[in-house]
């Protein structure tokens, strides 16, 4: 008898709470809440799951909208201190 093994993938979901308090990301609860009310058109709705009332950001596909969003030549975020 032949045993199969199965292959078993576990996501990492986040809620926005857990983004905004993560300093890995820097997004306010506002920015979140406007990417959320236009993931349509942002084409964030991919990375959204919609458990009950709430909603979840699965991790590696957030990230991956994220990154996709870089633009050619930018340095990130000028700080008001180096202007």
């Amino acid at each position: 008898m032949i045993k199969d093994e199965f292959s078993v993938q576990y996501w990492e979901y986040l809620n926005i709470r857990q983004i905004v308090n993560d300093p890995h990301y820097p997004f306010t609860i506002g920015q979140l809440r406007t990417l959320l009310n236009k993931r349509q058109q942002n084409g964030l709705f991919k990375a959204i799951r919609h458990i009950g009332k709430c909603l979840y950001f699965r991790r590696d596909l957030w990230e991956e909208w994220i990154e996709s969003h870089q633009e050619k030549g930018d340095e990130g975020c000028m700080d008001s201190e180096t202007e």
